[in-house]
């Protein structure tokens, strides 16, 4: 097979998605102008909220373009996997889904002032992207890749010779989360205590992620589908529908998708214009049917108490019987519902933005005071070297504070968890770090070379351990712990290659 060296094309000028969007945004943004210009909301409850969504999503589309105009427009980049995966959808479409009245929470009595607090919180979330996006452009990142990239092993194996090791390495994972699940680590429940191994037992379910990375890395790697690649095929669709069950969120049926769609850019494939329809269709199908599924499966667990695995099992098939005798439009209807408030970020960071001063007195007493600098300063001490190891980034606790309710974990984003510990100006600076931060990592792994399978693998781990709807704090410390569990999981599976008689392929400078 030929020699999967990672670039993109940027031809404009033969893809009709840039001119599609950008007509489709002129109609917008006129439409947005005219509403402005003519003093009528239209029964829209938040209509000055629009403008600044349309600045938001002007502001996310200039790295795409930038780098669109480079030639490297792919979804493996950092920059636009964010933007893309997370920022467009959770902000700029979840914002309209809050400024046109399909999402309304209850806590939205929670954000003070309305007309300013909304603009300024889409405009702290401009702040943050900018400062993402500044960080990742900068020389320096790309600079500092190149060099560890350089001091990199240039071993390489054929992605067939992992078929077998992969698999291994799946059924591990896969042993590992039965156990997580009855320790109520995962899931949709929470253990009563955090116990010293836990972690460690928690990180060792991510093996699970990382073969099913590495075997559809596999399928879309050989030149024709084969009965291998079939076998595999089944395997992955089995065990990926029984992890979606189990998790009991949406998430799951994201992560899926992601998964496939990196294995597919990372083997050396290309979305297209069918394929990114294709694409899409598939993932809005999914996102509906997974918050049908993840809403009807914890209203019938109830809460996040910690449930055996019999009775966890046991709720799943209530779960699926419950959405079956259900009436087929009211099903839809409520997961319609219910998608328009979870693609809604906007809103709870509104509330964060809008109280985090007044409730500055209180985080204290709660254990968020300083939760990054905390985080940050004691997360390479193992908790098996210090079980009372305190959780300054616990968020049922900031659930309770900022939204009355410490039965969920409401999305705080890293965006609204350093104007609480900063203020306003923490905001660029902290995500251009975490920007600086991709940028190394994708120059060290993939930009600008052959890609090889457990390069590949690594890097996929950190980059979609990232979470843009959790913690600042929670990064940089859980991006180490999950690099450092897939280096472990690459060292198994280049050990059982090699028992197995894989032989390097010739380094590629």
């Amino acid at each position: 097979m030929a020699t999967r060296i990672f670039s993109a094309t940027g031809d404009a000028t033969r893809n009709p998605l840039p001119a599609i969007a950008i007509m489709a945004f002129a109609v917008i943004a006129g439409l947005v102008a005219l509403l402005m210009m003519s003093g009528t909301s239209l029964g829209i409850p938040y209509p000055y909220l629009l403008p600044w969504l349309v600045a938001l999503a002007i502001v996310m589309a200039i790295p795409l373009i930038i780098l669109k105009r480079r030639g490297k427009f792919t979804l493996a980049d950092p920059i636009i996997f964010a933007t893309l995966s997370y920022f467009y959808p959770a902000f700029v479409l979840g914002g309209l889904s809050l400024a046109t009245g399909f999402s309304h929470p209850y806590f939205l009595a929670f954000v003070q002032d309305p007309q300013i607090n909304y603009p300024y919180t889409v405009l702290i979330i401009i702040l943050g992207y900018v400062g993402l996006a500044a960080g990742y452009f900068l020389p320096l990142g790309r600079h500092i890749g190149t060099f560890i990239e350089r001091h990199l092993p240039k071993a390489d194996y054929a992605p067939d010779s992992f078929g077998i090791p992969g698999s291994v390495l799946l059924f591990l994972g896969i042993g590992n989360t039965v156990l997580a699940v009855g320790l109520g680590l995962i899931g949709y429940q929470r253990a009563s205590e955090i116990g010293t191994y836990d972690g460690l037992i928690f990180l060792t379910t991510l093996f699970w992620l990382e073969a099913s990375f590495v075997l559809w890395f596999i399928i879309f790697s050989r030149q024709k589908f084969d009965v291998r690649s079939a076998i595999l095929l089944v395997l992955l669709a089995v065990t990926a529908l029984s992890k979606a069950l189990y998790a009991g969120n949406r998430g799951s049926v994201i992560q899926i998708f992601i998964v496939i769609a990196l294995a597919y850019t990372l083997s050396g494939r290309k979305f297209h214009l069918k394929q990114s329809v294709f694409a899409g269709a598939v993932l809005s199908v999914a996102l509906l049917l997974g918050t049908i599924y993840g809403t009807t499966f914890r209203s019938v667990k109830g809460d996040e108490s910690t449930s055996n695995l019999t009775s966890y099992s046991g709720n799943i098939l209530e779960t699926l019987d419950k959405i079956g005798s259900n009436a087929e439009f009211s099903t839809l209807n409520s997961g319609f519902n219910t998608f328009a408030e979870r693609i809604d970020l906007v809103s709870s960071v509104a509330v964060v933005v809008s109280n985090y001063e007044q409730l500055a007195p209180y985080e204290e007493s709660y254990g968020l005071d300083n939760n990054i600098l905390k985080d940050l300063s004691s997360f390479m001490v193992p908790r098996v070297l210090w079980p009372d190891k305190p959780v300054a980034s616990e968020p049922h606790q900031y659930s309770d504070l900022y939204f009355n309710y410490s039965e969920n974990s409401f999305g705080i984003t890293p965006m609204g968890d350093l104007i609480r510990n900063f203020g306003p100006i923490g905001v660029p600076i902290g995500m251009l770090i975490i920007g600086l931060l991709l940028r190394i990592l994708y120059r060290t792994f993939v930009e600008d070379q052959k890609v090889i399978l457990w390069r590949a693998a690594i890097y996929f781990m950190i980059l979609t351990s990232v979470s843009y709807e959790s913690f600042y704090a929670s990064i940089i410390p859980y991006g180490f712990k999950v690099g450092t569990t897939a280096t472990v999981g690459v060292l198994l599976l280049i050990f059982m290659a090699r028992a197995l008689g894989a032989k390097k392929n010739p380094a590629v400078q």
